[in-house]
């Protein structure tokens, strides 16, 4: 069995903009998707059977990508992507990330964790790691007195290792162990990667025991928090100076694609406030104050929504929904076609020759930013042109 300290290289493409007279640094680090072709190379490599693997945008991936979302709706995890993080030369983690959670935790002096060959995967061409803070020089427990220990009360004693329990939705599933802190080492790419590189301390959770979906592989290496609170690795990086409060995400059209650190975007982008639940900023919830289908703005469609990293489709209030649906089918001015076996309600038949006219879909926000979605169907080649 492979341990690892976690004096991790994150292997980042660093970045320095001019802003107020000031240098500011962002990190990045690349996002794969599972039904990438680099994942699926990594596959055949290993001799596995390609074919299993659903075509790119046809019914099966589709069909692939709905029911992850939903079993992550019951899960409240169940990440899409994952991080590389380079440790000690060449060996790497793959972090799965979460908007809905704020701690790292890896598999740590493990009591109960997922399989950590690599025979038991089709993505990985290497066995997994397991961290132990006994390895690490830098590393050192928290204690039940620290203002991070939310378990800390439970302790007998207060300079007692914190212990750490994240409980999900689906039955059975959750991480446990304690709460360590540990050097993350940040360092660009390039020949002058030793030169270039910053050190943070970070809070990682040592998961010695998981349960349900995590002992069955949906997070192997471990998952990266990447929400608000203070005890998440861009929380901790920009209380630490390194970075600006805020990341980014970006794709290319193979759905894979990197995590910016620090990034806020230009200045001419649209954007909306975070909405606090009960009085606290939990998590990504952002309000829609009415939902436009081409220049017809609907009214009664205004609802809050969760804004993850997780999930492939957007998933509205039912009858928001439909509401929005039935506008937009009036505005297509085509057929609805149905199809055995697919779950969505409004398919059009299409060909090269004879194309519906599709109307945008708007999201407005407060101070009259909005979201277009230009294109708001998928294609589905061989089939119809569906509206999720």
């Amino acid at each position: 069995m492979n341990r690892i300290s976690l004096t991790i290289y994150l292997a980042v493409f660093w970045l320095l903009t001019e802003s107020s007279g000031a240098e500011t640094v962002m990190f990045s680090t690349k996002l794969i998707h599972r039904f990438s072709e680099e994942v699926k190379a990594l596959g055949v490599s290993k001799n596995r059977n390609a074919t299993s693997w659903p075509a790119k945008k046809s019914f099966e991936y589709y069909q692939v990508l709905l029911s992850s979302d939903v079993q992550k709706q019951k899960m409240k995890t169940g990440p899409q992507f994952q991080m590389l993080f380079p440790s000690q030369g060449s060996k790497t983690m793959s972090l799965g990330n979460d908007f809905g959670c704020d701690l790292l935790w890896i598999p740590c002096d493990c009591v109960r964790c997922a399989p950590l060959s690599a025979s038991y995967y089709n993505s990985l061409d290497r066995n997994l790691n397991e961290y132990s803070p006994s390895a690490s020089s830098t590393s050192k427990h928290l204690s039940c007195s620290h203002r991070l220990c939310d378990l800390g009360t439970s302790c007998q004693n207060p300079k007692q290792p914190c212990p750490y329990t994240i409980d999900y939705y689906t039955e059975n599933t959750s991480s446990s162990g304690l709460l360590v802190e540990d050097i993350l080492h940040l360092i660009s790419g390039g020949d002058n990667a030793l030169k270039n590189s910053v050190q943070a301390s970070v809070i990682i959770g040592c998961g010695m025991k998981q349960s349900g979906g995590y002992l069955d592989g949906v997070a192997p290496d471990g998952l990266i928090g990447l929400g608000l609170g203070e005890i998440s690795v861009p929380s901790l990086l920009a209380k630490a100076g390194l970075i600006r409060n805020s990341f980014s995400m970006c794709f290319d059209e193979d759905d894979s694609g990197r995590i910016f650190f620090g990034d806020q975007g230009p200045a001419t982008q649209q954007s909306t406030s975070f909405l606090a639940s009960n009085g606290k900023y939990i998590t990504y919830i952002i309000g829609v104050e009415t939902c436009c289908i081409g220049s017809s703005c609907l009214k009664q469609t205004i609802f809050k929504a969760i804004v993850d990293s997780g999930s492939s489709f957007t998933f509205l209030p039912k009858d928001i929904y439909e509401t929005i649906a039935a506008e937009f089918d009036r505005q297509v001015n085509d057929t609805i076609t149905s199809f055995e076996g697919y779950p969505w309600k409004y398919c059009y038949k299409s060909s090269s020759q004879r194309l519906p006219k599709l109307p945008s879909v708007k999201l407005m926000f407060p101070q009259n930013n909005s979201f277009v979605a230009n294109n708001p169907v998928f294609v589905i080649y061989g089939t119809p042109v569906g509206f999720p």
